[in-house]
């Protein structure tokens, strides 16, 4: 168990790095092609951002390793996907705060906010190249036919109108990260769902 343990863990680091490096190569291009403009405009050094890179993708990558196994299914691979991006975020909150303010619950929820809105489909797509056969119901909506996706429409339409609808009035005092999130959920997600399956089933029907 603790050699599976050492593996995983080796294996998270490596990914969480090399994305840190390849992240750290594109802000180095912009300091020597544009020097400080970019960085100055958001308050910040390259150091800074490079050090954020690496210390986000360290800790990135302890947490992929522990929780490893999670993607051999689907849910499990896209919480992964979320705790992959989700320092890089707080991280951003971390340097942007003052160090009494880094622990508050307006930065934590963004920052899983946007973890979500970017880690799930990661780890979704992640899944998906990993695994060419899958449950019934994401190989109905991988392959699907015209009357798949004609349900799928018949399902999304109602949940995306009645969000539409009722969020704006249901969510007047909520904290804007969570109707954002809530709004991403209910409506941008089903709705752009429905656009991929449409669009690989006429594709199927056109080969």
């Amino acid at each position: 168990m603790l050699r599976d343990l050492r593996s995983n863990l080796l294996k998270g680091l490596g990914l969480a790095l090399f994305v840190a490096t390849g992240f750290s190569a594109w802000v180095t291009f912009l300091r020597v092609a544009y020097g400080t403009t970019a960085f100055d405009r958001l308050h910040t050094t390259y150091g800074a951002v490079v050090a954020l890179y690496y210390l986000g993708g360290l800790a990135a990558g302890v947490l992929l390793g522990v929780f490893w196994p999670l993607r051999r299914w689907l849910p499990g691979s896209a919480l992964l996907g979320m705790l992959a991006v989700f320092p890089l975020y707080f991280g951003v909150a971390f340097t942007d705060s003052p160090r009494s303010g880094v622990f508050t619950s307006d930065n934590l929820t963004r920052s899983l906010v946007l973890a979500f809105l970017v880690g799930v489909p990661l780890g979704v797509w992640a899944w998906h190249d990993d695994h060419p056969g899958g449950p019934t119901w994401f190989d109905a909506l991988r392959y699907p036919s015209s009357r798949t996706a004609g349900k799928l429409w018949v399902a999304v339409l109602p949940v995306a109108g009645v969000s539409y609808i009722l969020l704006p009035k249901w969510t007047g005092n909520w904290p804007s990260d969570l109707v954002i999130l809530l709004a991403f959920v209910l409506f941008v997600i089903p709705i752009l769902v429905a656009v991929l399956v449409t669009l690989a089933a006429a594709r199927r029907r056109g080969a």
